[in-house]
C-alpha cells in the first residue's frame, strides 16, 4: 500500500490532493488508512469493522461484491454500475452501506444474497430498472435496516427470501413502470416470502406511471405501512 498509520499523520508529495485522487480509502481512527485505485481492492483488502470510504466517484463494470461485516461509506459520491447488478451483498453477517448515490443502469441496485443478514442501508439514493433493493430467496431470515433513504425503481424494495424482517423508515419510494404494462408495486414480498414482514413509518409512497402500481403487493408474509395493518388494506387491492 502507499503507506500505513497506527497513528500520526503521512503526508505524500507535500498535498493531500494524492488521496484525493485514488478511488477509496480504508479509514482507521478517522485518519486515511490505505489508499486505492479501485473500489474492488478496496473492499478485497478490508477487515470485518472497517469502513471504506469513496474519494471519487466510481464506474463499475462489474458487480461490487461485499461479503463481509464492513461498511462502504460513499461520502456522497456516486457509484455508476453498468453490471446487471450493482452491489451485492452475500454471507455478509453486520454489512452496511451509507452516503451513497447509486445508479444501476441494471436491474438491480443492492442486491442481497446467500445468507447475507443484519444489512444496514442508510442515506443511499438508489435507481434501479427493476429492483433497488432485493433480497433474494437464498438470504432467509435476512434482517434489513432501511432509513433516510430515497429508492427508485419498479419492484422498488422487493423480498423473496423467507422470514426476512424488513424495515423502511424516513424513506421516499418511487414506483415507476416505464412501459405501464405490468403489475408492480413500491413495497413487494412474493411468493417465496414465507412470514417475511416489512414495517415502513414516515414513508413517502410515489406512484408513476398507470394504475396497475400500488404501494404494496404481498403474495405471502405481511407489510405494515405507518404502524397500522389497516393502512395496507385500504391502500391495496391483492
Amino acid at each position: 500500500a502507499m503507506c500505513s498509520a497506527t497513528n500520526g499523520t503521512i503526508t505524500i508529495g507535500g498535498s493531500q490532493d494524492d488521496v484525493n485522487k485514488s478511488v477509496a480509502v480504508i479509514e482507521y481512527q478517522n485518519s486515511y488508512y490505505y489508499s486505492f485505485s479501485s473500489l474492488e481492492d478496496a473492499i478485497s483488502y478490508a477487515k470485518a469493522g472497517e469502513t471504506v470510504k469513496l474519494v471519487n466517484n466510481v464506474t463499475a463494470s462489474e458487480i461490487i461484491v461485499i461479503d463481509k461485516a464492513i461498511t462502504l461509506d460513499g461520502n456522497n459520491k456516486t457509484l455508476t454500475s453498468t453490471a446487471g447488478r450493482a452491489i451485492n451483498v452475500t454471507g455478509a453477517n453486520g454489512a452496511t452501506i451509507q452516503n451513497i448515490i447509486i445508479k444501476a443502469n441494471g436491474e438491480r441496485g443492492i442486491n442481497i444474497i446467500q445468507n447475507a443478514t443484519n444489512v444496514t442501508i442508510s442515506d443511499v439514493d438508489v435507481s434501479a430498472k427493476n429492483y433497488a433493493v432485493n433480497a433474494a430467496s437464498s438470504a432467509p431470515g435476512a434482517i434489513i435496516g432501511i432509513t433516510g433513504s430515497t429508492l427508485s425503481g419498479l419492484n422498488v424494495v422487493n423480498i423473496a427470501a423467507a422470514d426476512a424482517q424488513v424495515t423502511v423508515n424516513n424513506c421516499t419510494l418511487v414506483c415507476n413502470d416505464q412501459n405501464k404494462n405490468e403489475n408492480y408495486a413500491a413495497l413487494t414480498l412474493g411468493q417465496e416470502a414465507t412470514n417475511a414482514t416489512i414495517t415502513a413509518t414516515n414513508t413517502e409512497f410515489v406512484i408513476e406511471g398507470d394504475s396497475q402500481e400500488a404501494m404494496c403487493s404481498a403474495t405471502n408474509g405481511t407489510i405494515t405501512i405507518g404502524g397500522s395493518q389497516d393502512d395496507v388494506n385500504k391502500s391495496v387491492a391483492v
